[in-house]
């Protein structure tokens, strides 16, 4: 039971890096999906527009690309009150509504083929008031070309002047609500886009850079991260606890007192399970983000959240039990054996998260219960084989390759019991006869006497006589 509890505590700590791990991958995953649910979008208004001409398309997919990629930065930056849609009803100045829960934009998006055409369709008084959007190649010749309108049309037509001034002040390559903007989008890019799905029905989303590490920023990463390191702790600490809930809850109903002693055992081992854990969660998480986003190379986007928290938990205890060793705590065969112990234990907790996650398809719940089950058993069962193999070599005098001690010296206690005198030379004091002090001794006749010698384990993976 000892080995079970003990198992069972170093996997409710260890696990927490699979749990940072697919926390982590699933806000790539929603990133992800953002993403794809733009480029449906943006397919789905080609479709509609699929005998207008790309000239006239390309203002339409602006639009939505606009919108999109808005919704797209809201997800990657953890916000989930920021909206937007594409209107495409043609209503002056609504081309874009967008905003938060608490407010609401329009935005008027204008794509033509030069800066000056593009500031002329602007200066539209009709516009004032709502954000302006033009683009990112256009940007600075919309500016100046406003300006030069503004003043022109000063004395003539003041209403069109203050429209041309309205654009140079606010005109943007983007949208933004929240500290939140839409991505830019170039007058050629937009083209190509429409080129590219008159021509194949679809585009390829690197090319624009519709994919996670054009939204995805290391702060996203560092955020989500230690998201999932509280979340990890929080979990770890809720299963570390229930054991010693539980034994506190009998004890007071067997005796109707609470026990101190319990408690404080209780508490103290929460605190240094959840604290390992949020390491282990923030430290996986960390990994597992800038892998999945394409923030450490397109080839490491496929890697494994599972494997990343395995191996993030089995570095994190191989740190940990090399500075015991190297502090005297533990002996060399302690180190050896608990770094075996980790690496089944771990090994079969990746294995668990994988069936548990088909026995219980629940997103990440199935495999942290696997993971948790598989760990614990791999645990265990490393105990269970050793206590045999030290039972073995009790009986056959076998060093299993070195990795048990056979001792063959004879307790001090035995050799006193045998009547055999110790030296103890820290103990050993001289002294001088005195006659006053003389006593006669009286015979007592020796009695024969047996001591049958065991032999079993005398201390960690040593064998010896007891």
């Amino acid at each position: 039971m000892a080995d079970f509890a003990d198992a069972y505590y170093k996997a409710s700590r260890d696990f927490s890096g699979v749990a940072g791990a697919l926390e982590s991958a699933g806000f790539v995953n929603d990133v992800q999906s953002a993403i794809d649910t733009a480029l449906a979008a943006m397919k789905s208004e080609s479709d509609r527009l699929a005998n207008v001409g790309v000239s006239y398309v390309k203002g339409n997919l602006a639009e939505v690309w606009h919108a999109e990629t808005l919704k797209v930065s809201a997800v990657a930056k953890g916000n989930n009150e920021v909206w937007a849609e594409a209107l495409v009803n043609c209503k002056t100045g609504q081309d874009v509504a967008y905003g938060n829960s608490s407010e609401a934009y329009l935005a008027e998006l204008k794509y033509y083929g030069s800066a000056k055409d593009t500031a002329g369709a602007l200066g539209n008084p009709a516009y004032v008031g709502n954000q302006k959007v033009v683009p990112t190649d256009q940007l600075e010749g919309v500016i100046t070309e406003s300006q030069k309108q503004a003043a022109r049309n000063q004395d003539i037509r003041p209403e069109v002047a203050a429209a041309y001034q309205d654009t140079a002040d606010t005109v943007s390559d983007r949208i933004e609500v929240d500290g939140i903007t839409s991505k830019p989008l170039s007058e050629g890019d937009a083209k190509s886009i429409a080129s590219d799905f008159k021509r194949d029905g679809e585009i390829d989303p690197d090319a624009y850079g519709l994919n996670t590490e054009s939204f995805i920023e290391w702060s996203d990463i560092f955020r989500e991260s230690g998201s999932a390191a509280l979340n990890a702790a929080a979990f770890s600490a809720a299963l570390t606890a229930a054991p010693h809930v539980y034994r506190i809850v009998a004890q007071y109903v067997q005796s109707g007192q609470l026990d101190a002693r319990l408690i404080r055992e209780g508490a103290s081992q929460v605190l240094a399970s959840s604290s390992g854990a949020g390491l282990r969660g923030g430290l996986a998480a960390v990994i597992t983000g800038s892998c999945k986003a394409g923030l450490m190379g397109q080839s490491l986007k496929g890697i494994s959240p599972t494997a990343v928290g395995m191996a993030t938990a089995m570095a994190l205890n191989s740190i940990e039990n090399s500075w015991r060793y190297v502090q005297g705590q533990i002996s060399g065969k302690e180190l050896a054996f608990n770094s075996s112990r980790d690496a089944v234990a771990l090994m079969m907790g990746s294995g668990g998260a994988v069936l548990g996650q088909m026995i219980i398809p629940v997103p990440v719940l199935g495999a942290l219960l696997g993971n948790l089950v598989g760990s614990t058993l791999g645990a265990v069962g490393v105990s269970y084989a050793n206590n045999k193999v030290l039972g073995i070599c009790v009986e056959s005098g076998w060093t299993f390759w070195g990795l048990v001690d056979q001792s063959y010296v004879v307790p001090e206690e035995v050799l006193k019991e045998a009547g055999f005198d110790l030296f103890a030379r820290q103990v050993f004091k001289p002294e001088q006869f005195n006659v006053t002090r003389f006593n006669t001794q009286f015979f007592h006749e020796a009695r024969l006497g047996f001591t049958v010698l065991r032999r079993g384990v005398i201390s960690f993976n040593t064998v010896g006589y007891q």
